[in-house]
């Protein structure tokens, strides 16, 4: 065995099934990708391809405005404590990369008769919204840009968030939704398991973006009304704190037979495969049976601008070709 994929030998059982997204090839076959690995081997290169983000995947930013996907592509489409609309129209891709999670399972269509994929798209298709909630922050990681995290007062309140969600309603009048709160960190807002219980009430699924650094009880609390993905940040978190949390909300959903998932997200920086090997291990020895019970991924990061305004398209830099082909095999490590 290669000795940089010595680095992750790790005691799990590494499924291939039930990965999310389909690619059709010119000839017809299928191939089945998690969105990860799609990134890791730079499959995501979409510039001039139709895409569906403005029908898919529609992102709120901190102030209400409306955009078609995260990155933009899809134009602005209102604002969700006025007034907005749902487009039906495709459009162009302008980026080299597709960066953002949600948008790289939206459906895309080549243009290109002579590339190698002619279709993209997630298996199961549904409307989905990302709300960047507030740009408030317990963490400072520096590849997250100045604008997505602060310790500065929330811009808007729980209140004008109810009442965007009671519009949103209206506007869908019945249809089915996800919506995923991100930051910043989102459970530092006012009220946030009321906003996610306005939401499963309407009859919708909730995905939090979160740290994992709020209280045992906290996040106990959060999973019955949330599915949870927490990005585990190396330079940030306490990971015996990680650990415990990441039990009290396994144990939760175990003991109330709960449909919300939780996912860990190891966000890997080049050079640090060592030590998430070290932390997954921790995970599989002091969860019982964590591999059939969590969502496991190590993650690439994009890279950031000179002037900390914002993430480029690409990755970051310094990543070996051999770290990023264990990311591509290994990116994602369980599938519940």
């Amino acid at each position: 065995m290669p000795c940089a994929e010595r680095i992750l030998t790790i005691r799990l059982c590494i499924k291939v099934s039930g990965k999310t997204i389909i690619g059709i090839k010119q000839d017809g076959t299928v191939e089945e990708f998690y969105p990860q690995e799609l990134r890791a081997s730079k499959l995501n290169a979409w510039k001039g391809w139709k895409c569906s983000v403005g029908q898919y995947n529609i992102a709120i930013s901190e102030n209400g405005d409306m955009k078609g996907g995260d990155c933009g592509i899809g134009g602005y489409l209102g604002n969700i404590y006025e007034g907005f609309h749902i487009p039906t129209e495709w459009h162009t891709c302008t980026i080299d990369y597709c960066s953002c999670f949600f948008d790289i399972g939206v459906p895309k269509i080549s243009q290109d008769p002579n590339s190698d994929y002619k279709e993209f798209r997630l298996k199961e298709l549904g409307l989905k919204f990302e709300w960047f909630l507030s740009a408030k922050c317990n963490y400072a990681c520096k590849y997250c840009p100045d604008t997505l995290h602060n310790n500065l007062p929330h811009k808007n309140t729980s209140k004008q968030v109810f009442t965007g969600l009671d519009n949103l309603f209206k506007k869908l009048d019945g249809k089915t939704f996800t919506m995923s709160f991100w930051g910043g960190e989102p459970t530092m807002f006012p009220d946030y398991i009321e906003i996610c219980k306005k939401i499963n009430d309407y009859g919708a699924r909730v995905f939090t973006t979160t740290n994992g650094s709020r209280s045992e009880k906290y996040l106990a609390e959060l999973i019955h009304h949330s599915c949870l993905s927490i990005s585990a940040h190396q330079d940030s978190y306490d990971q015996d704190r990680m650990i415990n949390n990441i039990k009290a909300i396994i144990n939760e959903i175990d003991k109330n037979k709960l449909e919300n998932w939780i996912m860990v997200r190891c966000m890997v920086k080049p050079g640090s495969l060592s030590h998430w090997k070290a932390f997954v291990e921790r995970l599989q020895n002091e969860i019982p049976n964590f591999t059939n019970k969590a969502k496991l991924t190590l993650n690439t990061l994009v890279g950031i601008l000179p002037d900390r305004s914002a993430l480029t398209e690409g990755l970051m830099v310094g990543y070996t070709e051999k770290e990023l082909n264990i990311l591509k095999k290994y990116g994602r490590l369980t599938d519940v």
